[in-house]
């Protein structure tokens, strides 16, 4: 077994300078030992020198594994990539639980290939008395089995058997004279960052000793620290982050060269929170608009999946619209994507057009109804360039299905994708900064991976090779080159032999650190633990997050380890493995206290006070006001929301739901009564039909409704879903016409009949659901819902629903009663006010309504509506625009303008104490 050795740094700078080679255990540590190096050398008065040799284990393995190949001339295994050998685990696994199939494949898939690696690292012995401890590894017993006869059967290898089959014979021989070169430049092999050696990595790096050369395992003296670490308790992850963030400023204004490390074991959960908090303090014109182009000082090792990147997420937006249809919410993004060519042309446009889409009310769009929208000329979100686009798009696709039949190999998709990609326009919608450039090609060599699956012999039809393409851009990780930059943010294992200037090591409470144990549940426990695997036991564990934890505390001259007291409702306290640490106050830390951005915002802002600043009057002669009674209802419940939606059009995006939306149920409900009334037109001809004839009607008046419907909402009535839809209609519509033979006698005289009004200087166009007449000629009014209302919203100086008050003043002739028909699942009925009891179903008379029970008679009930009415007319006319809410914060729960009224602003204001006349007078630029 190699002994580790302890080196200084000078001393491993001057043997990097003699030839020897350096294998680090992660590519970060690599690319620091580099930088390092170079600094060296630059210190040193060089202008040029020869390119050291360091590189990560993991590359060392394939480039002698490229060398073996020239040295020897039997033909050897391939070596499978990432996506081959993934793809290869998946099929296997599918085709073991193809009776009884697992619904999260993907994390069954990573824990089992972690499995596999461990197995051949560990040379673990794979046999079915081992593993039928339990049907779990059972089950992996099958399955690496299985994935082994594949590989033999086709000549492939894993890239976990790299390392073992270099010291196999027949390739001995080859790998000694693949390392001749390294034994003429000293043969010295220095391995760096560490914990521990694999009994696979023993053996190669034994056969190589054998061979002649010489290995050294090494881990950096520590440093004495100019300072003793010191502990610091933070009220929560967001305070000891901002701490961070104030901390790494001043070292910064200390000395702007100096090599700051901050190390968070938690960093894949909170690297958003660490990214705001560093942009906050070092970087605030990152959070303006346009601020992802603004170079940031500092690199964070966790790079993320590809498909989060906006430029990889827009691709694969693309090519999802290959399937018949598309989620709004998929296609949102795609339409104000600045990737696709021809945004900045029409960026405008192209919102508008998003805004239409939504205004369908349906949830999923096919390509055919994006480009029908997108080619309406006379419309504003008219899009000719994107038009072009898809039409070219389209033929593309065409011809593909006509040549490509069913399935195809797997290297024929990137292209075919490709093609398809460029005839959208991406990624030309703009010129692209560094990290989409870089993303970009990442994607490209994406696509090359996804042609290499070939080998494997399957083929795939579209929508799997779609499928596939997602998940190996989900699976992965992509990190953007920035070049050497002062602050690393790096997790816990990625910070091992690094040496800073400066360290603060975030999150070190009781919960996190030390980690718990993490044995893998394919491979026996009792397995792991005899063979003395990491994470097999508390102990292991332990054992080694008190090494992380010395390395750390010895890797900088000054260091901060803070942790959190709160998180959530749990209270934490320090990591028992840096309890003897000397503790510091947060006021006594060495940070920078000017102002963060938010602070730097409010204090900039400019105030100006108003004492009064109405809406300009409605101008009839040159601006017409629209939305009916919509206009009072709003200007009851809020005159600013009615100024805002009726004459400034300021109304949030329409929202598609799942099935129709509560507006367009009511609307069909309103069209079968109508179909309905068309042809029956008395209560003498409802009582007249028998049952079935009655049936036979409702169902004809709610087959053309639906009809009608459909072609405006063509994805979503259909198929089983229009059947529910039918049913729903028929019954209520038979519900609603048992009540109405309970009435007093009436005849139809008007369904959905337009009417204009005039009321507070407003001229406003009406329609009326339906107005019946009595035999005596008087006149009743019927206003259809669907969701639960009452006739005590129409009272009042600012009523709830105006609605009807408004109609009672349209109609000419004498009113007898004025009602809603609720018609509702579980509530069929009239609700309203007569002026007689009798006339309608459990609707009282004015005499007996709680609302008007005190008025005169029933001429000065309507007489009350009238001049409610003209007086919330007349105040819309007049500009009052005033932010008052009827009531607060009921009225403005469902309003969508607070950003714009900023009522909740002033609620603030008024709770801190500021003086509300005031307050209400300060206006924000």
């Amino acid at each position: 077994m190699i002994k580790q050795q302890t080196i200084r740094p000078a001393d491993l700078q001057q043997a990097l300078e003699k030839g020897a080679l350096l294998l680090t255990a992660n590519k970060r540590l690599a690319e620091s030992c580099r930088r390092l190096y170079e600094q060296a050398q630059l210190e040193k008065g060089h202008a040029v020198w020869p390119t050291p040799q360091i590189m990560p284990w993991s590359a060392w393995l394939q480039t002698l594994w490229e060398a073996v190949i020239i040295n020897t001339e039997q033909a050897l295994p391939m070596v499978l990539n990432t996506a081959q050998e993934q793809l290869l685990w998946k099929q296997v696994i599918s085709e073991s639980l193809k009776d009884n199939p697992l619904q999260q494949i993907n994390s069954t898939l990573r824990r089992a290939q972690q499995a596999w690696q461990l197995l051949q690292s560990w040379q673990l012995p794979l046999s079915s008395g081992v593993f039928s401890v339990n049907s779990d590894t059972a089950a992996f017993y099958q399955w690496a089995n299985a994935f082994t006869r594949l590989c033999r059967k086709n000549n492939w290898l894993s890239a976990a058997q790299l390392a073992s089959a270099l010291t196999e014979e027949p390739l001995a021989q080859a790998l000694a004279a693949a390392m001749q070169r390294q034994k003429q430049a000293g043969g010295e092999i220095l391995l760096l960052g560490f914990d521990l050696l694999t009994p696979q990595q023993d053996v190669l790096l034994k056969a190589l000793l054998e061979d002649g050369l010489k290995v050294k395992w090494l881990q950096q003296a520590g440093r004495e620290p100019a300072h003793r670490p010191l502990r610091l308790a933070c009220k929560d992850t967001r305070d000891e982050l901002g701490l961070m963030a104030r901390w790494v400023r001043q070292c910064l204004a200390d000395n702007p060269q100096a090599n700051i490390g901050v190390v968070v074991p938690e960093l894949s959960a909170q690297r958003d929170m660490i990214v705001q908090a560093l942009d906050r303090i070092l970087v605030p014109e990152a959070l303006l608009p346009g601020g992802e182009s603004v170079a940031r000082p500092y690199n964070i090792s966790l790079g993320r999946p590809l498909s989060q990147y906006p430029v990889i997420a827009c691709a694969l937006q693309v090519l999802r619209l290959l399937r018949y249809e598309t989620t709004l919410a998929e296609l949102s993004p795609l339409l104000l994507s600045p990737y696709i060519a021809g945004y900045e042309e029409e960026r405008s446009a192209r919102a508008l057009l998003d805004r239409r889409l939504r205004e369908t009310g349906e949830l999923n769009i096919s390509v055919n109804s994006l480009r029908f929208f997108a080619a309406q000329q006379e419309q504003p979100h008219y899009c000719p360039q994107l038009l072009a686009q898809l039409d070219h798009w389209l033929q593309l696709q065409t011809e593909a299905k006509e040549k490509q039949g069913g399935s195809q190999p797997a290297g024929y998709w990137p292209d075919y994708f490709s093609l398809l990609l460029k005839a959208l326009g991406w990624p030309l919608g703009r010129s692209l900064n560094s990290e989409e450039y870089q993303a970009a090609c990442a994607w490209q060599e994406l696509l090359g991976e996804f042609a290499a699956l070939e080998v494997l012999g399957r083929k795939m039809r579209l929508s799997e090779a779609v499928a596939q393409l997602a998940r190996m851009a989900d699976e992965r990780i992509f990190q953007p080159q920035t070049g050497a930059l002062p602050v690393q943010v790096l997790g816990l294992l990625e910070a091992e032999e690094q040496q800073f200037d400066h360290l603060w090591v975030c999150g070190l409470h009781d919960g996190a650190w030390p980690p718990p144990a993490k044995a893998n549940p394919f491979i026996p426990l009792s397995l792991q633990r005899e063979q003395r695997l990491p994470q097999a036991s508390e102990a292991q564990a332990l054992a080694l997050a008190k090494h992380i934890t010395r390395a750390l505390l010895a890797s900088a001259d000054s260091v901060i380890v803070s942790y959190p007291l709160r998180e959530g409702e749990a209270e934490l306290g320090p990591s028992p493995l840096i309890l003897e640490l000397d503790t510091i106050a947060p006021e006594d830390l060495d940070c920078w206290r000017g102002s963060d951005s938010l602070q730097l915002v409010h204090q900039s802002r400019n105030t100006e006070s108003l004492a009064d600043d109405p809406a300009p009057a409605l101008n009839e002669t040159v601006e017409r006001a629209g939305g009916g009674s919509q206009i009072f209802k709003l200007q009851a419940a809020c005159p600013f929301r009615a100024f805002a939606e009726q004459r400034l059009g300021a109304r949030p995006f329409a929202q598609a739901e799942i099935g129709l939306n509560a507006m367009v149920r009511g609307s069909l409900v309103h069209r079968v009564l109508e179909k309905f009334w068309s042809t029956i037109q008395t209560q003498q001809q409802l009582l007249q039909l028998d049952e079935d004839a009655l049936k036979a009607m409702i169902a004809q008046a709610v087959g053309e409704a639906t009809e009608e419907q459909r072609r405006f909402y063509p994805q979503t009535l259909k198929g089983r879903f229009l059947e529910l839809e039918k049913k729903r209609l028929q019954q209520q519509a038979q519900q609603w016409l048992a009540l109405e033979k309970q009435r007093a006698p009436f005849r139809v005289i008007a369904k959905e009949q337009r009417y204009q009004l005039r009321a507070g200087g407003i001229e406003v166009r009406l329609f009326i659901d339906r107005i019946d007449a009595l035999d005596d000629g008087r006149l009743v009014l019927i206003d259809y819902k669907t969701g639960n209302v009452s006739a005590a919203q129409w009272f009042g100086e600012r009523p709830d629903e105006p609605q009807l008050p408004l109609y009672s003043m349209a109609v000419e002739g004498e009113l007898a009663a004025v009602c809603f028909g609720q018609i509702r699942a579980g509530e069929i009925k009239f609700k309203g006010v007569s002026a007689e009891e009798g006339l309608l179903p459990a609707v009282k008379s004015w005499e007996k309504l709680g609302q008007t029970k005190f008025e005169d008679s029933w001429q000065q009930v309507l007489a009350n509506w009238r001049s409610g009415i003209e007086r919330l007319g007349e105040s819309f006319r007049q500009g009052n625009a005033e932010v008052d809410p009827k009531r607060y914060p009921g009225s403005c729960e469902y309003c969508d303008l607070t950003a714009l009224c900023r009522i909740n602003e002033q609620s603030l204001l008024d709770e801190n104490g500021a003086d509300s006349a005031e307050a209400g007078n300060e206006v924000l630029p």
